[in-house]
Protein backbone atom coordinates (compact mmCIF):
# COMPACT_ATOMS: atom_id res chain seq x y z
CA UNK A 1 0.00 0.00 0.00
CA UNK A 2 1.26 3.34 -0.36
CA UNK A 3 2.25 5.79 2.49
CA UNK A 4 0.34 8.98 2.09
CA UNK A 5 2.26 12.09 2.53
CA UNK A 6 1.83 14.42 4.97
CA UNK A 7 0.13 17.78 4.36
CA UNK A 8 3.96 19.57 5.86
CA UNK A 9 5.55 17.16 4.27
CA UNK A 10 7.33 19.46 1.71
CA UNK A 11 8.12 21.93 4.43
CA UNK A 12 9.79 19.32 6.79
CA UNK A 13 11.53 18.19 3.36
CA UNK A 14 13.15 21.91 3.19
CA UNK A 15 13.72 22.15 6.47
CA UNK A 16 16.18 18.88 6.08
CA UNK A 17 17.99 20.20 3.05
CA UNK A 18 18.95 23.67 4.39
CA UNK A 19 20.25 21.96 7.70
CA UNK A 20 22.33 19.25 5.66
CA UNK A 21 23.51 21.73 3.13
CA UNK A 22 25.05 24.17 6.29
CA UNK A 23 26.23 21.12 7.53
CA UNK A 24 28.12 19.49 4.72
CA UNK A 25 29.19 22.39 3.39
CA UNK A 26 31.52 23.24 6.90
CA UNK A 27 32.45 19.59 7.45
CA UNK A 28 32.24 18.29 3.89
CA UNK A 29 30.41 15.49 2.60
CA UNK A 30 32.91 12.91 2.66
CA UNK A 31 32.73 13.31 6.48
CA UNK A 32 29.42 14.27 7.32
CA UNK A 33 27.33 11.23 7.81
CA UNK A 34 23.62 11.08 7.94
CA UNK A 35 23.30 10.71 12.08
CA UNK A 36 25.30 14.24 11.69
CA UNK A 37 22.23 15.08 9.76
CA UNK A 38 19.35 13.51 11.82
CA UNK A 39 21.12 15.41 14.94
CA UNK A 40 21.37 18.80 13.18
CA UNK A 41 17.34 18.63 12.05
CA UNK A 42 16.81 16.80 15.76
CA UNK A 43 15.26 13.95 14.43
CA UNK A 44 16.10 10.07 13.62
CA UNK A 45 18.22 8.60 10.38
CA UNK A 46 15.02 6.23 9.81
CA UNK A 47 12.79 10.15 9.75
CA UNK A 48 15.57 11.40 7.02
CA UNK A 49 15.01 7.90 4.77
CA UNK A 50 11.78 8.70 4.52
CA UNK A 51 12.91 11.91 1.97
CA UNK A 52 15.80 10.81 1.11
CA UNK A 53 16.91 6.81 0.63
CA UNK A 54 20.64 7.59 0.91
CA UNK A 55 23.16 10.68 1.66
CA UNK A 56 23.61 10.87 -2.05
CA UNK A 57 20.11 11.06 -3.08
CA UNK A 58 20.22 14.10 0.00
CA UNK A 59 23.25 15.81 -1.53
CA UNK A 60 21.43 15.42 -5.45
CA UNK A 61 18.37 17.48 -3.24
CA UNK A 62 20.35 20.08 -2.39
CA UNK A 63 22.61 20.58 -5.52
CA UNK A 64 19.40 20.23 -8.05
CA UNK A 65 17.25 22.50 -6.11
CA UNK A 66 19.92 25.19 -5.97
CA UNK A 67 20.70 25.00 -9.70
CA UNK A 68 17.51 24.76 -11.12
CA UNK A 69 15.94 28.06 -9.00
CA UNK A 70 19.53 29.96 -10.17
CA UNK A 71 18.86 28.68 -14.06
CA UNK A 72 14.94 29.40 -13.88
CA UNK A 73 15.43 32.77 -12.71
CA UNK A 74 18.23 33.78 -15.52
CA UNK A 75 16.30 32.22 -17.98
CA UNK A 76 13.80 34.86 -17.17
CA UNK A 77 16.26 37.32 -17.72
CA UNK A 78 17.62 36.73 -20.48
CA UNK A 79 14.27 36.99 -21.85
CA UNK A 80 13.53 40.62 -20.58
CA UNK A 81 12.94 43.05 -23.13
CA UNK A 82 16.14 44.95 -22.16
CA UNK A 83 19.37 46.15 -23.80
CA UNK A 84 21.77 43.27 -23.60
CA UNK A 85 23.95 45.30 -21.36
CA UNK A 86 20.94 45.81 -18.61
CA UNK A 87 20.02 42.27 -18.99
CA UNK A 88 23.80 40.70 -18.39
CA UNK A 89 24.07 43.40 -14.97
CA UNK A 90 20.54 41.81 -14.41
CA UNK A 91 21.91 38.05 -15.27
CA UNK A 92 25.42 38.84 -12.67
CA UNK A 93 23.14 40.45 -9.50
CA UNK A 94 21.02 37.22 -10.03
CA UNK A 95 23.41 34.97 -9.82
CA UNK A 96 25.57 36.51 -6.88
CA UNK A 97 22.86 37.10 -4.81
CA UNK A 98 21.61 33.59 -5.41
CA UNK A 99 25.23 32.39 -4.09
CA UNK A 100 25.31 34.83 -1.97
CA UNK A 101 21.75 34.43 -0.11
CA UNK A 102 22.79 30.11 -0.32
CA UNK A 103 26.09 30.37 -0.04
CA UNK A 104 26.41 26.42 2.04
CA UNK A 105 24.08 25.17 -1.26
CA UNK A 106 26.90 26.92 -3.39
CA UNK A 107 30.06 25.61 -1.67
CA UNK A 108 28.31 22.08 -1.69
CA UNK A 109 28.28 22.67 -5.63
CA UNK A 110 31.56 23.61 -5.94
CA UNK A 111 33.32 20.87 -3.65
CA UNK A 112 31.18 17.84 -3.74
CA UNK A 113 29.96 17.12 -6.68
CA UNK A 114 32.04 14.25 -7.57
CA UNK A 115 30.49 12.39 -4.48
CA UNK A 116 27.38 12.18 -6.87
CA UNK A 117 26.23 9.21 -8.94
CA UNK A 118 26.94 9.32 -12.96
CA UNK A 119 23.41 9.77 -13.90
CA UNK A 120 22.97 12.61 -11.11
CA UNK A 121 26.08 14.26 -11.57
CA UNK A 122 25.05 14.03 -15.91
CA UNK A 123 21.68 16.45 -14.55
CA UNK A 124 23.35 18.80 -12.74
CA UNK A 125 26.02 19.10 -15.37
CA UNK A 126 23.28 19.64 -18.19
CA UNK A 127 21.88 22.58 -16.13
CA UNK A 128 25.54 23.96 -15.65
CA UNK A 129 25.81 24.14 -19.46
CA UNK A 130 22.64 25.47 -20.04
CA UNK A 131 23.21 28.73 -17.54
CA UNK A 132 26.88 29.12 -19.29
CA UNK A 133 24.78 28.75 -23.11
CA UNK A 134 22.39 31.53 -21.43
CA UNK A 135 25.84 33.62 -20.64
CA UNK A 136 27.00 32.80 -24.32
CA UNK A 137 24.11 34.06 -26.06
CA UNK A 138 23.99 37.52 -23.72
CA UNK A 139 27.43 37.83 -24.55
CA UNK A 140 27.28 37.60 -28.29
CA UNK A 141 24.45 40.39 -28.05
CA UNK A 142 26.65 42.58 -26.35
CA UNK A 143 29.43 42.75 -28.96
CA UNK A 144 28.44 40.27 -31.58
CA UNK A 145 31.91 41.27 -33.27
CA UNK A 146 33.91 39.60 -30.64
CA UNK A 147 31.63 36.61 -30.02
CA UNK A 148 31.77 35.69 -33.91
CA UNK A 149 34.41 32.96 -33.88
CA UNK A 150 32.68 29.84 -32.77
CA UNK A 151 35.81 29.21 -30.81
CA UNK A 152 35.76 31.90 -28.25
CA UNK A 153 31.93 31.69 -27.33
CA UNK A 154 32.54 29.14 -24.24
CA UNK A 155 35.90 30.93 -23.33
CA UNK A 156 34.41 33.93 -23.00
CA UNK A 157 30.95 33.01 -21.41
CA UNK A 158 33.41 30.25 -18.65
CA UNK A 159 35.58 33.24 -17.89
CA UNK A 160 32.53 35.41 -16.36
CA UNK A 161 30.74 31.70 -14.94
CA UNK A 162 33.86 31.03 -13.35
CA UNK A 163 34.70 34.71 -11.81
CA UNK A 164 31.54 34.35 -10.31
CA UNK A 165 31.50 30.89 -9.15
CA UNK A 166 35.23 31.28 -7.44
CA UNK A 167 34.49 34.05 -5.85
CA UNK A 168 32.23 32.46 -3.06
CA UNK A 169 35.42 30.98 -1.74
CA UNK A 170 36.62 34.04 -0.01
CA UNK A 171 33.55 36.35 -0.27
CA UNK A 172 31.14 36.71 2.04
CA UNK A 173 27.97 39.15 1.95
CA UNK A 174 28.48 40.30 5.42
CA UNK A 175 31.28 42.06 4.96
CA UNK A 176 32.03 45.72 3.37
CA UNK A 177 31.00 45.12 0.11
CA UNK A 178 27.25 43.50 -0.42
CA UNK A 179 26.48 41.58 -2.96
CA UNK A 180 24.43 43.94 -5.18
CA UNK A 181 27.48 46.19 -5.50
CA UNK A 182 29.93 43.06 -5.91
CA UNK A 183 27.50 42.09 -8.59
CA UNK A 184 27.70 45.73 -9.99
CA UNK A 185 31.55 45.82 -10.05
CA UNK A 186 31.76 42.14 -11.88
CA UNK A 187 29.72 43.06 -14.87
CA UNK A 188 31.60 46.58 -15.36
CA UNK A 189 34.84 44.78 -14.66
CA UNK A 190 33.96 42.15 -17.28
CA UNK A 191 32.25 44.32 -19.73
CA UNK A 192 34.03 47.73 -19.39
CA UNK A 193 37.82 46.15 -18.80
CA UNK A 194 39.75 47.35 -15.50
CA UNK A 195 41.27 50.57 -17.07
CA UNK A 196 37.93 51.98 -17.81
CA UNK A 197 36.52 54.38 -15.28
CA UNK A 198 34.91 52.63 -12.08
CA UNK A 199 31.05 52.33 -12.42
CA UNK A 200 28.60 54.71 -10.59
CA UNK A 201 27.80 52.35 -7.04
CA UNK A 202 25.09 53.92 -4.65
CA UNK A 203 26.57 52.89 -1.13
CA UNK A 204 23.90 51.73 0.98
CA UNK A 205 22.59 54.02 3.45
CA UNK A 206 23.45 52.80 6.89
CA UNK A 207 20.41 54.04 9.93
CA UNK A 208 21.82 56.66 12.13
CA UNK A 209 22.51 55.28 15.18
CA UNK A 210 20.30 56.33 18.52
CA UNK A 211 21.86 58.66 21.15
CA UNK A 212 20.84 56.68 24.63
Amino acid sequence: MTRVRSEDYDSKKQVILDKAAALIARKGFDVATMMDVANACGTSKSHLYHYFPSKEDLLYGIVRDHITRQADELVRIVALALPAEARLQQFVDSFVSGAARERDEHIILMNDLKYLPKAQLQEVRRLEVRVTELLEGLLHELNPELMEPQRVRKPYALLLYGMMIWTFNWYHRSGEIGPQELAVRIAHLFVHGFAAQGPQVVAPVKAARRKP
